[in-house]
Order: structure tokens, then C-alpha cells, then sequence
């Protein structure tokens, strides 16, 4: 009979031919890396994970993210020989052998890199942008965590992937919130695309690493199913230990076949003519290893997959309370009542705690801003469903990737500006569908004193780009709301935690007046007319958001006074309607004025865009406002703001040039 090591070497070679196969009919991939992994994918999918082939979504599963994207031949290779549900056209059938051979086709679910939404949702997050896949598990495992479930979190990340400060990160966050159901195994082939990998990244030195940041390292051969098989049965000692296990592997890149081994030969597909050669090759390497020797019933006596554990329990969230209600509890009702001034972070504040007392499936993340972002508060009463993530920003994001794919409600906030050290994270966040909810307070140039360091200026221009895209469901793959008081930041924050797509929240540090009555509605992609132009006077539009909306006001008293009357409009939500803006432009004198504190790219750029695609004879009269030059440090917004040319006399004059 035989033996343990055989029967894994058996499927390991077969599935690792697979893999050839496939990248070999698509002309391109990643088969040395894919063949480096056979036997810990044998392991995983085949006896270790709990999981559902038929159902790969069961939320009971456990969960398998690949980091080191590049080797998803060898994952889709083991799910089409399981059988794996996957949705071609979106109608569900079985991976089969005959679909690898579509491996990277435009119309094949099969990506050259996990991607979920493109029919194949085995795979909870589209990875391959190295360095984020452990921080997406540390969500998956957060997630479970909330829910109290039993889950297992297996994450595969390459050596030289393991250069990227983010895997750091993650394992520093992992450790110390204690998610010890993730199982991190690096993958060490000992080769990057162009080199050899650093000392930093032999397996003695990550092994000691790891164990640095508080996790259980153990250094294994991963072609080696009995050690391979040991090491994972020891994730359940870690947990004891409380401590998450890290599997070092190592492995050889192009494994069972000599002539695509060493350097030269990653992201290479073996030409058809070759394929023969190196097929023989692995199938040489069986018979030296006995796998020639199993049966198919060998196979299935050994390599029994198990079923998944009993779904989590399902919370149903209720109405949250009003923004006057939880003022009374913060002790700030007489800011509402009077209408002094209450800046839209408090706000934004007030709403994650009403959110955290009625929705249960809402989880709360700050970067270390918690006092600034007023996050505090939901940490502090809800403290189970809120996980600091300290000064990593692009963990942060990662990882409520995760949350979202966990069925949890993410809402991620730091500074605006620090967001932007996070915007390839956010950009495989929409990539893999993600419902998250990113705040950024602190955005715009009036947050003064502390200067540009500090400013979110860019944050508009590049969610924009992703705003105008649409998603998997049909939407906008992100959503970008400013708020431009505490109300309209209250609102907005319970509006977008009911969305289904991601979405951004602009938070204002400064206090400013209340705008609006507390049971307001903000429809997404709309604005609000807060200011009707009235009189016969000279007509124009002001379209403005956050903290500008207070200068357009004031700049539209001043105006009447110059027998000039401007409607002026809250534009709140990008996309936006911009139809229905140009006609009220239209009935306005045919004139616009659009004035935001960042750089180009926000409400000026949506709405030149649009005048842009009009008739020539129906095109309204257009300016734009924006931050033009860099900023500086000033004691007061208003220094600011004059400094780069957006106080209220600057928005003036720009006006009566408009007008004429």
C-alpha cells in the first residue's frame, strides 16, 4: 500500500501538471511558482481546509488567500480537479480541466491573478499586487472573530514578496490582536522575477522574524508532505499558545523538473514544443519518488476534504438614533439647538457610535487617530468590533478588505491625507469588489496651522478616477461624499454603511455652522441647493463642497449686495448629477462657479466634463476654484484659504468676472 508521502507526491505531480498545461495554452503565467507550491496546495485543499467545493462562498469555510498571486495556476489546477463551482457568464457549473486550457482569455473567469469578481469567487480579495494578501487574511480572521467562529486562515506569501514592509505590518497586527486562526506560509523558492532573494529573506531570517513579532515560526521542507503535514497540525498548539503559527517553507521553483529550474524561468510558460520534455520530467520525479505506485483509490482514501464548519449567526441591524439623541448623550446638544458651530469629524463620530449600538455587523478601524477622528468613542463602548491599526495605513485598508469579505461592514478612518499612502491597497480593494467604508477627516487646506503635510488635497482627484467606474454591481466602484457640516456628516455616515459599494467620507477637522435639520436626506450622485438666487440681478451658480460651501454663502451675500444673486449648492456626492445641475444653471443665468479647497480634479473637472459633452450653443459658462498653489502652514483657515487664493473676496471677484 502506499505510503502517506507517496499519495501526496501523486496529486502534487498531477495537479503541478495541470498547472503546466494551463499557462503553457495561455502563452503566459507563472509555472516555476505555481510548481513550488504543489504539495502545500495538496495539503490545504485536499485535507487540511474546511471548506465546500460546490458552495466556495459558505461562510463557514475556511479560507485560503493567495499573496503570492502570480502561482494561481496551481490553485485553479486543484480546483479543477475538485470540481469547484465557478460562474462563466455568471451561471454557476464545475471547473473542469478542459476550462484551465482558457487560463488569462478575455472571457475566461480564470484571471492570471485571483480575482473574485470576474466569476471565480473561491477567492475572497484580487491579489498579486504583492504584499497585501496576509493583511486581507488578518480581515478574514478579524471578521471570524467578531462572530466568535472557529474558522481557519491560510495565507501563502512568496520570499521575495516578504520584502514588503505591509507583511510586517499585517504580522504585527495579527499578533497583537490575537488572530490566531491565521496560518501565514511563506513560500521559499529562494528566487524573486529578476534575482536571487536578500539575506532578509532566507528562511532562517524570516523564521526569526517572525517569532520577533510574536508568532510561532516553524522552518519545514515543503516538498516534504509528512513535515509539511506536522507543521500545519501544530496551528492548534499556537492557538493554545495563543500565538499565530508561520510556516516557513522551503521549496524549489520549478519543482520536479530540472530544465525550468534556477534563474530565468519565472513569469516563462513552457512552450508547446517543450511541454512534452518537462511533463516527462515530473513524471520521472514521481517514479523516483514511488508515486507511480497510487491508485485512484489510494487518493481518496488519504485526501478527503472536510466539510465546513456551521455558519455564523447573522445580526440584523436596527433604526440608529437621531444626531440629536446621541448630542445629548455627548453632551453637545446645545451646538445643535442654537446652530454654533460643530465640526463634521464630531459628527462623523456621533454616527459610528450609533451605528455601533444598532448595527452589529459594523467594525470600526482607526490608524492611531482615534482622539482626532472621533472614532474614540466606538472603540471605547464597542470595544469587540473595533480593531486599532495602529500607524499602517495600508494594513488598514487590507485588512478591512477582509472584514468585508468576513460579511462585516468595514468603516476605516485616519486622515485624509494619510489615506493616499494606502491608494494601490484601495485600488485592489475595489478591484475585489469590497464593500468598505473609508473616512478621511482633516481634508482640504483649513485644518491650517499644521500645514500641507497634513492637507488631503489629492484624495478627490484620485477617488474620481475609480468614481466614474462601474463595479460588478452596476454602481459607481466608489462613492465620495463630503460633508460640509456635522449634520451632512451624520447622515452620510449611516446612508453609506447601508450602501453596497465602497465608499469614501471627507470629514472636515475645522467647526463650522450647522447647515441642515437633523432628519435631512443626502441622496447619493445629488446636491443640495442650500441658497436661491433672487432679485434681478446678474445670475450665476456656486457649486461647492465642505468647507468652501460656508465661503460660497458668505461670497453670495456679498454679491447680492453688488446686485449679483448666485445659487449656491451643497454638490455633496461624487459622481453626481450633473443634468440636473446644468439646468438649474441653465435657469440661472447659464453661469457656473465651482469652488473646492483641493486640487483640481473634484467638482470642476465632473462638471467641465459634462459642459464638455453638451451642444456648443447650450454650454453654460464655467470657472473652476481650486488649490492652484502648494500650501503652507497659517494660524486660521482663513489665512489659508487666502493664501491660496479661495477666501471669500478671491471667490468674489471670480464671480464678477464670470458674470461679466
Amino acid at each position: 500500500m502506499p505510503t502517506f508521502d507517496q499519495i501526496v507526491h501523486a496529486k502534487a505531480i498531477q495537479i503541478g501538471k495541470l498547472a503546466l498545461r494551463a499557462t503553457t495554452a495561455a502563452g503566459s503565467g507563472h509555472p516555476t511558482s505555481a510548481l513550488s507550491l504543489a504539495h502545500i496546495v495538496t495539503q490545504l485543499m485536499y485535507r487540511t481546509m474546511r471548506w465546500d467545493p460546490e458552495n466556495p462562498q459558505h461562510r463557514g469555510s475556511d479560507r485560503l488567500v493567495l499573496s503570492e498571486g502570480h502561482a494561481v495556476p496551481i490553485i485553479y489546477a486543484a480546483c479543477a480537479d475538485i470540481g469547484v463551482t465557478f460562474y462563466p457568464e455568471g451561471k454557476p457549473r464545475l471547473l473542469t480541466a478542459n476550462d484551465l486550457m482558457t487560463l488569462r482569455e478575455i472571457s475566461s473567469p480564470l484571471d492570471g491573478h485571483p480575482n473574485p469578481r470576474v466569476g471565480f469567487p473561491f477567492f475572497d480579495a484580487a491579489t498579486g499586487s504583492l504584499g497585501q494578501g496576509l493583511s486581507v487574511a488578518a480581515g478574514l480572521a478579524a471578521a471570524a472573530k467578531v462572530d466568535h467562529h472557529g474558522k481557519s486562515i491560510f495565507c501563502i506569501i512568496g520570499d521575495a514578496e516578504a520584502r514588503e514592509g505591509q507583511i510586517w505590518e499585517a504580522m504585527d497586527f495579527i499578533a497583537e490582536h490575537d488572530l490566531t486562526s491565521v496560518v501565514a506560509i511563506f513560500n521559499c523558492n529562494q528566487h524573486g522575477q529578476s534575482d536571487f532573494v536578500a539575506p532578509a529573506q532566507t528562511t532562517d531570517t524570516l523564521a526569526a522574524k517572525a517569532e520577533a513579532f510574536g508568532w510561532k515560526a516553524l522552518i519545514v521542507d515543503g516538498h516534504d508532505p509528512t513535515e509539511v503535514r506536522n507543521a500545519l497540525k501544530q496551528r492548534s498548539e499556537a492557538r493554545v499558545a495563543e500565538k499565530p503559527l508561520a510556516i516557513i517553507a522551503r521549496t524549489v521553483k520549478g519543482w520536479g523538473a530540472p530544465s525550468i529550474q534556477g534563474p530565468g524561468h519565472h513569469a516563462v510558460s513552457v512552450s508547446e514544443q517543450d511541454l512534452p520534455k518537462v511533463l516527462a520530467e515530473l513524471d520521472a520525479t514521481g517514479m523516483e519518488l514511488g508515486a507511480d505506485a497510487v491508485q485512484p483509490s489510494d487518493l481518496q482514501r488519504i485526501l478527503r476534504i472536510l466539510p465546513p464548519l456551521p455558519v455564523p449567526h447573522l445580526h440584523k441591524a436596527q433604526r440608529p438614533a437621531s444626531i440629536s439623541e446621541m448630542a445629548e448623550n455627548q453632551k453637545l446638544s446645545e451646538a445643535l439647538e442654537t446652530a454654533k458651530k460643530l465640526s463634521p469629524r464630531r459628527g462623523f463620530g456621533l454616527a459610528l457610535s450609533a451605528l455601533g449600538h444598532s448595527n452589529p455587523n459594523v467594525v470600526g478601524l482607526d490608524a492611531d487617530m482615534k482622539n482626532s477622528t472621533y472614532s474614540a468613542d466606538f472603540a471605547r463602548h464597542h470595544q469587540s468590533h473595533f480593531f486599532e491599526c495602529r500607524i499602517a495605513e495600508q494594513n488598514m485598508v487590507s485588512v478591512a478588505v477582509g472584514i468585508a469579505a468576513g460579511g462585516k461592514i468595514p468603516v476605516a478612518s485616519t486622515f485624509g491625507k494619510f489615506l493616499s499612502r494606502a491608494t494601490n491597497q484601495i485600488e485592489m480593494a475595489i478591484l475585489s469588489g469590497a464593500n468598505i467604508k473609508l473616512v478621511g477627516t482633516h481634508v482640504g487646506v483649513t485644518i491650517g496651522a499644521d500645514g500641507p503635510s497634513q492637507m488631503a488635497l489629492t484624495d478627490v482627484a484620485f477617488f474620481r478616477g475609480m468614481a466614474h467606474v462601474t463595479d460588478h454591481r452596476g454602481g459607481p466602484a466608489i462613492t465620495i461624499l463630503t460633508a460640509s457640516d456635522a449634520v451632512s456628516a451624520y447622515v452620510l455616515t449611516l446612508e453609506m454603511v447601508n450602501w453596497p459599494s465602497a465608499c469614501y467620507l471627507r470629514a472636515l477637522r475645522s467647526d463650522v455652522p450647522v447647515l441642515y435639520q437633523e432628519h435631512e436626506t443626502f441622496p447619493f450622485g445629488k446636491f443640495k441647493v442650500l441658497r436661491k438666487a433672487m432679485g434681478t440681478g446678474k445670475k450665476l451658480v456656486i457649486a461647492a463642497c465642505g468647507y468652501m460651501v460656508h465661503s460660497a454663502l458668505k461670497a453670495a451675500e456679498e454679491l447680492h449686495g453688488q446686485n449679483i444673486e448666485a445659487t449656491v449648492v451643497d454638490a455633496y456626492s461624487l459622481p453626481m448629477d450633473t443634468d440636473e445641475l446644468l439646468q438649474l444653471a441653465a435657469a440661472e443665468g447659464g453661469a457656473i462657479l465651482t469652488v473646492e479647497d483641493c486640487y483640481t480634479g473634484g467638482i470642476g473637472s465632473e462638471i467641465a466634463e459634462a459642459v464638455a459633452r453638451m451642444a456648443k450653443n447650450d454650454r453654460p459658462r464655467v470657472e473652476s476654484m481650486a488649490v492652484r498653489n502648494l500650501p503652507k502652514s497659517g494660524k486660521t483657515p482663513e489665512d489659508v484659504l487666502a493664501y491660496c487664493h479661495l477666501a471669500v473676496s478671491d471667490i468674489v471677484d471670480k464671480a464678477k468676472g464670470l458674470v461679466g
